[in-house]
This record gives C-alpha cells, sequence and structure tokens, in this order.
C-alpha cells in the first residue's frame, strides 16, 4: 500500500503526465492506495477556494471514491506529538499538516508518494516517493 500526499493527488486532478504514469504502474501492479484525512481536507479546502468549484469537489469525490482513508488513531496522534517536538527541538519544522500526515502514513507503515519530499525526508520513519 501507498499514501498518496495532497501534492500527488492535486498533480493527477491537474492531468500531470508522470503522476498519470506513476498511478497507472500502482494500478498495474495491484497495489492498494490510501490517503489521509488531512490531505482530504487539503484538498477540499483548495476545491473550495477554486472559480469552478463544483468541478473541483466532483472531482476530488472521485478520486477519493478509490482509495482508502486511513483513520488518525490514537499511536499517530501521539506520533505526531513526538515527531512535531523532536523537530522543534532540533529547528526544523515541516508544517502540522504535512507532520500530521508523515505521523498517519508511518503509523500503517506506509511510504508517502509526494513532491514535498524535502518535508517528508525530515522524517526519520518515513519511507518518501516521489514521481
Amino acid at each position: 500500500m501507498v499514501c498518496l500526499d495532497t501534492s500527488f493527488i492535486v498533480a493527477l486532478i491537474r492531468r500531470d503526465p508522470k503522476a498519470e504514469k506513476r498511478l497507472e504502474n500502482y494500478v498495474a501492479g495491484e497495489a492498494k492506495l490510501s490517503t489521509t484525512p488531512i490531505a482530504v481536507c487539503e484538498l477540499f479546502k483548495g476545491a473550495y477556494r477554486s472559480k469552478r468549484r463544483d468541478i473541483e469537489v466532483r472531482k476530488i469525490k472521485d478520486i477519493l471514491a478509490h482509495l482508502e482513508i486511513l483513520n488518525f488513531p490514537i499511536e499517530a496522534c501521539e506520533r505526531y506529538g513526538k515527531l512535531a517536538n523532536d523537530l522543534q527541538l532540533i529547528g526544523t519544522q515541516i508544517g502540522d499538516l504535512d507532520a500530521m500526515i508523515a505521523s498517519i502514513a508511518s503509523t500503517y507503515n506506509e511510504p508517502i508518494l509526494t513532491s514535498d519530499k524535502k518535508h517528508f525526508e525530515k522524517v526519520q520513519s518515513l519511507i518518501v516517493e516521489t514521481w
């Protein structure tokens, strides 16, 4: 299974050929695809900012219908608290939303597929993939 970050889903919505090819490879390999509730929130926030709100919301719902939305269990909440604190102590921050996404993905032992490689590579327990 692989956890899709917001940036990858946005690339799919924008019909990025590299992202579409990467998705085709996962589908051909019968990989299970997931995302986090945090990424879903970010996607809807962007859609509701759009001038083409109804179209963008529909695109998101269509994509989400094919993904497993991971839960945000207590273990992931604790990982987030530790991660945010550890990063702050060393003077490195990735933002709360990315830290939550990373915490959820690592709780489920899933790699994250993202274009924000620099942010997510700061999380030691996370495998980061890009396209």
